[in-house]
């Protein structure tokens, strides 16, 4: 078996395990059996880390329920290998070269040497994160909601780290506000921006910082993109939300501090694809909108908890498109070299994610014509890109939708160009044909 197919049948089998016990009563707050529909896309939900929720988190599930949905997340956010190389070392199993061939292609990496190494610092570096954000959180939500606040926060710091967007903040009053009773909360919107940032770094870059001490000249070419790309894409994000929604009825009620604030926020959660919210999506500016849905696009980096098409591969296609504009042969960056393969397969990433996001649109669209297709489209996007910001439409949505998003958040979590990959056959061929040109543009 491929790599990757071992990687997607055990998300497939951990998704079917974890519907079945969100499916039972002793899961859910009224006692009853929860239909297969919504049991299937609670699961995708929490295996892909997205957090479209067709009912209130806190509100629908018991305290077991809650807990297998927080295993869930835990799951995706680390990924099934991960996981399963982690048992393999607690229990002495030896990890084969095939494990190790699936580690790699599940981790993102380029070489196989140390992906052991580097399984048992993910454990440990995820372990310690959402610790310390527990503990940064605890004081927060005690103070507001007593001692569930506890649980609130461990909860919340895991979701924030695995870049998911589940709270259990739900009231009756606000049971889909996610953390917009909490938008002047400065500790609160802080710690959770800070968690889904170093989520959205990913492990790989999270390793080299530390390994390399800090020192940015010796870090992978790599690791330096995702440091640049990341705070460059949520600066702008952020000054153009507070600019575009300024005078809007999501920032209404706040003061200048509360508006920078949750501007911060909103470009955090969307270009990190953690999918908190606290704002009301459907309130935002339509350039707003479709700056989060550019954001979403672009969304974290390899190797992390995240989603999109991923800030190298946006990177990539800058990079190229200046290269073609002044004539350039080859892609250059920081004095290297990109190979053209790796070009072609963020042409190839970018190409099928445009088709899924705009097939499973398409299809939304002709099972439930009367939802205004900019809500389908922003819901498309944010299953896609596993981000959750959600203009509350799950809800109202059929039983088709509601698995055309979940196939479509599934082939996001996994990859597009990883899941073509499963099913396209791989050219060994080194034959060369005579060069050609076509006319562009």
């Amino acid at each position: 078996m491929r790599p990757m197919l071992v990687v997607l049948l055990g998300f497939l089998v951990v998704m079917l395990v974890g519907a079945f016990l969100l499916a039972l009563p002793i899961s859910n707050t009224d006692g009853k059996w929860l239909s297969v529909t919504h049991a299937i896309f609670w699961a995708m939900n929490g295996v892909c880390g997205t957090g479209l929720v067709v009912a209130p988190t806190a509100l629908s599930f018991s305290w077991f329920g809650q807990i297998v949905l927080l295993l869930l997340i835990q799951f995706g956010g680390l990924g099934f290998m991960t996981l399963a190389t982690f048992v393999f070392i607690l229990i002495g199993k030896r990890i084969t070269f095939k494990d190790r061939l699936a580690i790699q292609e599940a981790l993102g990496e380029n070489h196989m040497k140390g992906v052991v190494r580097l399984v048992r610092n993910i454990i440990i570096m995820t372990a310690i994160i959402e610790a310390v954000g527990t503990v940064l959180l605890i004081p927060f939500f005690c103070v507001r909601n007593g001692a569930i606040g506890v649980w609130q926060a461990l909860f919340n710091s895991i979701s924030a780290f695995c870049n998911a967007g589940f709270d259990v903040c739900g009231t009756v009053a606000n049971p889909f506000g996610s953390l917009s009773d909490y938008r002047g909360n400065v500790g609160i919107l802080v710690i959770i921006a800070a968690l889904s940032i170093l989520g959205a770094f990913g492990f790989t870059v999270i390793n080299d910082v530390l390994k390399c001490r800090f020192r940015f000249r010796r870090y992978r070419l790599h690791t330096k993109i995702v440091l640049c790309m990341t705070p460059i894409l949520m600066l702008f994000g952020m000054f153009f939300i507070l600019a575009s929604e300024w005078n809007s009825p999501a920032f209404a009620g706040m003061n200048g501090g509360q508006k920078l604030l949750n501007s911060m926020f909103q470009a955090v959660m969307a270009s990190s694809t953690a999918g908190f919210s606290s704002i009301d999506q459907t309130a935002m500016s339509s350039s707003g909108k479709i700056l989060t849905c550019i954001l979403m696009f672009i969304g974290s980096s390899p190797g992390s908890t995240g989603g999109g098409i991923k800030t190298t591969t946006f990177a990539l296609l800058v990079l190229m498109g200046a290269a073609g504009l002044r004539g350039k042969d080859d892609v250059i960056v920081a004095k290297r070299t990109i190979e053209m393969k790796t070009c072609l397969r963020a042409v190839a990433v970018t190409v099928l994610a445009t088709a899924v996001i705009f097939t499973g649109f398409l299809l939304i669209c002709a099972t439930d014509g009367d939802v205004p297709t900019g809500y389908v489209f922003f819901e498309t996007m944010t299953a896609f890109t596993t981000t959750g910001l959600s203009m509350s439409l799950p809800p109202i949505l059929s039983p088709y939708a509601l698995y055309t998003l979940a196939v479509v958040m599934f082939i996001g979590r996994l990859g597009p160009l990883s899941v073509g990959m499963i099913f396209a056959r791989q050219d060994r061929s080194s034959l060369k044909f005579p060069t050609a040109n076509i006319m562009i543009g």
